[in-house]
């Protein structure tokens, strides 16, 4: 059979999908613009309008007619994206074109921190309170109705973009401007804050079953702003408080609607037991799927193209370890160099990935969300103690030297 995949606008991030699919026997198909840095490893190209341009300006169904007529002369067996604001594409893609994975209805929830909130409320899934609102005044009224501290965010947008923690009126001025500057659609929420431990659970959804593979401990940098600082796969969380956690993710997944595809799961472990962040009916970030791989040997990418092509994913463990990841956010001014140490050759069996973000001469605004991530190291080793030293001695391998400047 010939598993010809299109990727739409695939992240460098996410080479993982990529590698894994070619290794499967997939034709690779890249939808993007033509400057993207990946379009040109595709085997078959379709030269679309910036996906996130045509999004904010009302194009995506110029780019699903040119998906559509694409595979009217060479059929597609599955649909891809990264995105959340993709996913809504990919399932009217795969209404059309009979494909597996997100269909439209379910695309649509998942895209939207909106929907998604009313339909975990519909399935009485444990969630934060929260209100929909458009102008300053209708904030400050469902800020007045939930009560602080709360958390205000765009309805649209990802990797923590504009989510800010308010604990008082006085800050709601500057969170309701951060949503409406970085907001797509001009969709908006606040919801009371969750104070507690912060997880997500990475799971795999085939034919409606969701099978979860991994739960993840996240650091989290300190309010007002939320940085993933770092993680760890297995979760030390005690057994009985991960049951919960798995739980109210399954069903937080089926309230969504989703009957085929991998998905990340945040959420808070409260006084009053797990609640759900959000959903992203995707394989996540900041390289999450090298962590599990790393962590217990399933390839989340493996399963997503098993489930797309209608096969049973293959979810048991092949190993036990610990993955360890730390971000590098701090420094800011113009990049003057990035200085690589030296690595000793016994940690490369511990070695999992390094990823730096960013090039001598490139300007770095201080840290705002996490788009501006500066470095990424992922360790691990078979025990925990092993795998965070192991993490932090290859953070100190890699230096970014900056010149501070004026904002």
């Amino acid at each position: 059979m010939n598993f010809r995949t299109l990727f739409i606008r695939p992240l460098r991030e996410r080479e993982l999908g990529l590698t894994t699919f070619l290794r499967r026997g997939a034709e690779i198909v890249i939808a993007d613009h033509p400057s993207s840095d990946l379009f040109g490893l595709a085997d078959r190209q379709i030269p679309v309008p910036s996906p996130p341009e045509a999004f904010r300006n009302g194009g995506m169904a110029e780019i699903e007619e040119r998906v559509v007529a694409f595979a009217r002369r060479f059929p597609l067996t599955a649909v891809t994206a990264d995105f959340d604001y993709l996913l809504p594409l990919v399932g009217r893609l795969n209404d059309r074109l009979g494909l597996r994975g997100h269909t439209g209805a379910s695309g649509t929830v998942c895209a939207s921190k909106v929907r998604q909130r009313a339909a975990l409320d519909a399935a009485g899934v444990p969630s934060p309170g929260w209100r929909p609102f458009t102008t300053r005044a209708e904030l400050s009224a469902a800020a007045r109705e939930l009560g602080f501290p709360l958390v205000v965010k765009p309805g649209d947008r990802s990797n923590s973009a504009a989510v800010r923690y308010v604990a008082r009126e006085a800050e709601l001025d500057g969170a309701y401007a951060a949503a409406v500057e970085q907001s797509w659609t001009g969709e908006y929420l606040v919801e009371q804050y969750l104070d507690g431990p912060e997880v997500s659970v990475e799971a795999i959804t085939f034919r409606g079953c969701t099978e979860v593979i991994a739960v993840t401990d996240k650091e989290i940098g300190q309010p007002p702003r939320f940085l993933k600082l770092g993680a760890e796969v297995p979760s030390r969380l005690p057994s009985d408080v991960l049951d919960g956690v798995r739980e109210v993710a399954v069903a937080a997944v089926a309230a969504l609607g989703v009957t085929d595809s991998p998905s990340h799961t945040e959420l808070r472990i409260t006084a009053e037991g797990p609640k759900v962040v959000e959903v992203n009916a995707r394989v996540g970030g900041l390289f999450l799927a090298q962590m599990v791989q790393a962590a217990t040997g399933v390839n989340l990418y493996d399963a997503w193209f098993d489930v797309v092509h209608g096969r049973p994913p293959r979810l048991a463990p092949t190993r036990s370890a610990v993955a360890v990841r730390r971000c590098v956010s701090d420094g800011a001014g113009e990049v003057a160099a990035v200085d690589v140490g030296t690595q000793p050759v016994e940690e490369a069996e511990r070695h999992v990935l390094t990823r730096c973000h960013v090039k001598p001469g490139a300007v770095l605004k201080p840290a705002e969300d996490n788009f501006d991530v500066r470095a990424v190291h992922v360790a691990a080793a078979p025990t925990r103690e092993e795998a965070v030293a192991a993490a932090e001695r290859l953070v100190g391998t890699l230096g970014i030297r900056v010149r501070e400047l004026q904002w």
